[in-house]
């Protein structure tokens, strides 16, 4: 794939290391050049007051690591010399500009006054990203005030689509430099702010409680881990001296909006965002608040689309498609079984071949005029969302600084089916009712003035509810099925017709709650700068859907659903998942300012990978040669062979998986400014990575029999276990004696999955020019490994032909090959592998998928950029992105569906 991106903002670029705070560092000299030593460098925070000093070094260098972000002033002073004041200094998140500073022979008492910002060029960087200021989140247009859209025009970024049920609405995933959509690390005042289940970011603050964030990537500092894609650091808006606030409401209409293309009318939307920040001292110089709330109400009733769905007429339901031969085509009848599209001439269905369970549910679906059953509705949306975002910062003393923030956001948007309750279709939208927490604390402390600690502790709740009000469930259509999980709800989908109910969107509850520490020193010493640290975090994941046991049919179109021939239902227990994972790192790097013109950033970061555990057990392994031995498990009966469970002779704990231990990143990063004067700087960086898999990966996984007893398979509507005999097992308790469902889905995780991994490289060229101006060129490059896809080990296999009842399954003659026998044309029982048919001839494996560690992709990218620092009321930033990017599919971040996975011929035995 080759990319190719142009982006012109209002803007000011930076690069550097990421952190939540950011730090000041140069050179103090006199009028010839001569380091001066011992001079005192003090720094003051123009909003709070805060101050920090330390004493330059024999080299007349000098640092101050660790700082908030804001505008400060700079005095430099010793004995003999004039005192340096410079003000305008605006520090910025993750970022470390270069302020030298030339003192002259004088009074201490006289003073140097000096009033600009600091250079633009960053000489101590790794990485290569771009900061997003107040002034631009603010003030751009944001369709829905989402401050991570403007995620897209910081270069080298692209989005990916929007997350999916299992994280909070509308968020949206993004791909930095060619990595993974889940390989982008969130953090929020100094925590990592992905959400588990999908690796998507939770909710930022609204734009007016969102001081900056930045977006980096490629060959980062030590301190980076979690994902190898990048990272996106944002801070939180705080109170300082002054009070200061704003309130604001955003409106759209769709009186203003034009007509959709496919509409009679224009649409009805009304939204309202509205809310408003205020923050202050508590205490001057010592003790602030910030606090900010945003609500907002979105109400819409879309016109009808008369072009996207088709229901059965009322002479469709009598059989007749005389008025829309193109249903009845020749193709459509060759999908048909053959004893039944015999029967079927001049358009016209005999009344005894239709399904009487089709019919109950056409019945209900609204009425149509159209000759191939157009018809048109809007779903009716009604949601109601708010945030509220609460901040304190607390200067104990000289050497102490505490702050805690809490952030709370909540999404509701009642079911469609509630507003209209007389057309069925409108069942496929469901509720959703989230609400997303997040708790920080934070301490820094300066043991001296060159040793300074930050800590920081988070505990983040991260609740979904999806839910739908009852509709119709095939129990109530007369279908034999269990519907007790689910009672009055099902999934009907008619491809390229109509679809009832929300799917994947129904019934669920979740609650994801990570708890992390982190604590980071930094330490000056002499012309090296280390840094030093770890942390962890444990993650609990409580997923209870119903994606499976609510039943789920699918036909392939109009004439299909009335004959009742489905070519996929899925059943099971409800889809629980229930997961732990531990996190841990320790790194180290060292900054060495080797000379005024070359500094070298080297680095270390361990960061082991320990298994999701499955708390409730619903983990599995499977081998290819225990099913030919005739394996079987020791913990459930009635399981086929080749499969083991927890409790099982040689299987890992609750997890399956091995741990990994050696998993060490270095980095190494060079920078050389050929003048020394900070206006310019040629840096080259390299490094390994660790990526790690969404949560949601093992959602299918964990539903295999019999924890919860996926069956999927094709059939007749009114009488589904014809073609599935022995699979009307449910309800069941997943005990040791537990019934194995026939034809059971299985996704299963190899013990020696491997990590994936990720090396990155750059070459960056920047220029500033005058105070305000920076123009950057850089070469980006990437090559990853053991990326996660699926293969499939039992695929079916296409016999052409005609057969004789009881062949591969067949009832009665007909092709060799169709939806309804594809499980007895399988690997495992064309092989006779031993165990593969139940007793009553049902086969015992339908898809088994492996999880693999085996995929690559490699990128090569060139960001082109110019930007100038906002003065004189104005700033700019455009970048270019040329990009080739080639690699295999991973879905570390999907939710790992059966039957997807590759469909491989030979395979090394597992």
């Amino acid at each position: 794939m080759k990319t190719i991106g142009l982006v012109l903002l209002c803007s000011v670029a930076l690069w550097s290391q990421s952190q939540n705070t950011a730090q000041i560092q140069g050179i103090i000299q006199d009028a010839s050049g001569s380091a001066v030593p011992g001079a005192l460098v003090k720094v003051t925070q123009a909003d709070t007051g805060v101050g920090r000093e330390v004493t330059s070094e024999a080299d007349g260098g000098y640092v101050l690591p660790n700082l908030p972000i804001g505008p400060y002033k700079l005095e430099v002073s010793k004995p003999g010399f004039s005192t340096y004041v410079q003000t305008g200094i605006v520090l910025q998140v993750a970022t470390n500009p270069t302020i030298d500073i030339q003192l002259k022979i004088g009074s201490v008492n006289e003073q140097v006054q000096v009033e600009a910002n600091a250079a633009l060029v960053e000489t101590q960087a790794t990485g290569v990203g771009n900061v997003m200021e107040t002034q631009r989140i603010v003030e751009l247009p944001l369709n829905g005030r989402v401050a991570t859209d403007l995620i897209q025009y910081t270069g080298a970024a692209l989005v990916l689509g929007t997350a999916g049920n299992g994280g909070y609405p509308g968020t949206e995933q993004f791909t930095i430099a060619g990595g993974q959509a889940f390989g982008v690390a969130f953090w929020l005042d100094g925590s990592v702010y992905n959400n588990p289940w999908d690796l998507a970011n939770m909710p930022l603050p609204f734009p007016d409680a969102l001081q900056e964030f930045k977006v980096e990537t490629s060959s980062l500092t030590a301190q980076n881990g979690v994902h190898a894609g990048g990272t996106v650091t944002g801070v939180t808006r705080s109170g300082g001296n002054s009070f200061h606030g704003d309130a604001f409401e955003f409106l759209r209409n769709g009186d203003l909006n034009a007509r959709n293309f496919f509409a009679p009318r224009r649409d009805t939307l009304k939204r309202n965002q509205f809310g408003g920040t205020v923050g202050g001292p508590v205490i001057k110089n010592k003790l602030f608040f910030f606090f900010g709330y945003q609500d907002t109400i979105t109400r819409q009733d879309p016109a009808a689309n008369a072009a996207a769905t088709f229901v059965p007429t009322a002479a469709m339901i009598s059989g007749n498609f005389s008025a829309c031969p193109t249903d009845l085509s020749a193709s459509v009848l060759a999908g048909i079984p053959a004893s039944i599209s015999s029967q079927i001439h001049n358009n016209i269905i005999p009344a005894s071949l239709l399904d009487p369970a089709a019919l109950k549910l056409a019945a209900l679906l609204p009425p149509t005029t159209g000759a191939c059953g157009q018809t048109g509705f809007g779903l009716t949306t009604d949601v109601n969302e708010n945030q509220y975002v609460a901040r304190g910062d607390y200067q104990t003393s000289a050497k102490n600084t505490l702050f805690g923030r809490y952030i709370r956001s909540h999404f509701f948007r009642p079911p469609s089916y509630n507003f209209t309750p007389s057309n069925l279709l409108t069942s496929a939208q469901g509720a959703l009712n989230d609400a997303d927490q997040s708790w920080v604390v934070g301490d820094t402390y300066l043991f001296s003035p060159t040793l300074v600690n930050q800590f920081r502790a988070s505990v983040d709740r991260i609740g979904v509810h999806r839910y739908a009000d009852d509709y119709v469930s095939a129990c109530d259509l007369g279908v034999p099925v269990y519907c007790g999980y689910v009672p009055h709800q099902s999934g009907f989908t008619v491809t390229g017709a109509f679809t009832v109910g929300p799917g994947t969107g129904g019934q669920a509850k979740a609650h994801s709650t990570p708890l992390q520490l982190n604590d980071d020193i930094s330490w000056v010493h002499g012309n090296h700068q280390i840094n030093f640290g770890g942390g962890g975090e444990v993650s609990k994941m409580l997923f209870y859907g119903n994606v499976y046991s609510q039943t789920n049919w699918t036909f392939n179109n109009l004439p299909t659903f009335l004959l009742g021939e489905f070519s996929t239902n899925s059943m099971s227990l409800p889809n629980d998942l229930l997961q732990e994972k531990w996190f841990m790192n320790f790194y180290i790097q060292d900054t060495w300012k080797v000379s005024s013109h070359f500094t070298v950033n080297a680095g270390l970061r361990w960061e082991p990978f320990f298994p999701p555990s499955e708390i409730n057990g619903s983990v599995y392994n499977f081998s290819l040669p225990g099913l030919i031995a005739g394996t079987k498990s020791t913990q459930f009966v009635n399981a086929p062979p080749g499969l083991s469970y927890p409790g099982d002779p040689g299987f890992i704990g609750k997890t399956g998986e091995q741990k990994q231990w050696n998993l060490f990143a270095p980095r190494v990063a060079l920078a050389w400014d050929p003048k020394g004067d900070g206006k310019m700087v040629i840096r080259a960086g390299w490094g390994i990575s660790y990526d790690y898999v969404a949560g949601e990966l093992m959602v299918n996984s964990a539903d295999a029999p019999p924890y919860g007893g996926t069956e999927i398979w094709a059939g007749q509507f009114s009488n589904p276990f014809a073609t599935n005999p022995g699979g009307n097992i449910y309800p069941y308790t997943p005990n040791k004696n537990a019934p194995f469902a026939p034809a059971g889905t299985y996704i299963f995780v190899p013990p020696n999955l491997k990590t994936p991994a990720t090396m990155s490289w750059n070459l960056v060229l920047q220029r500033q020019l005058s105070n305000n101006w920076l123009v950057s060129a850089t070469y980006l490059g990437s090559e990853s490994e053991h990326l996660w896809d699926s293969y499939q080990v039992n695929p079916a296999v296409y016999i052409p032909g005609t057969c004789a009842a009881g062949q591969y399954g067949l009832a009665k003659p007909g092709p060799c090959s169709s939806t309804a026998n594809q499980n007895y044309r399988r690997t495992f029982v064309l092989n006779n592998y031993p165990g593969t048919l139940f007793a009553n001839g049902s086969p015992a494996f339908g898809y088994v998928d492996s999880f693999d560690s085996g995929a690559t992709s490699s990128y090569n990218g060139l960001l082109l950029a110019i930007s100038k620092r906002f003065s004189k009321g104005l700033s700019m930033n455009a970048n270019y992105t040329w990009s080739h990017c080639i690699g295999d599919l991973s879905i570390g971040d999907s939710t790992g569906n059966a039957g997807q996975g590759l469909a491989i011929a030979k395979r090394p035995p597992l």
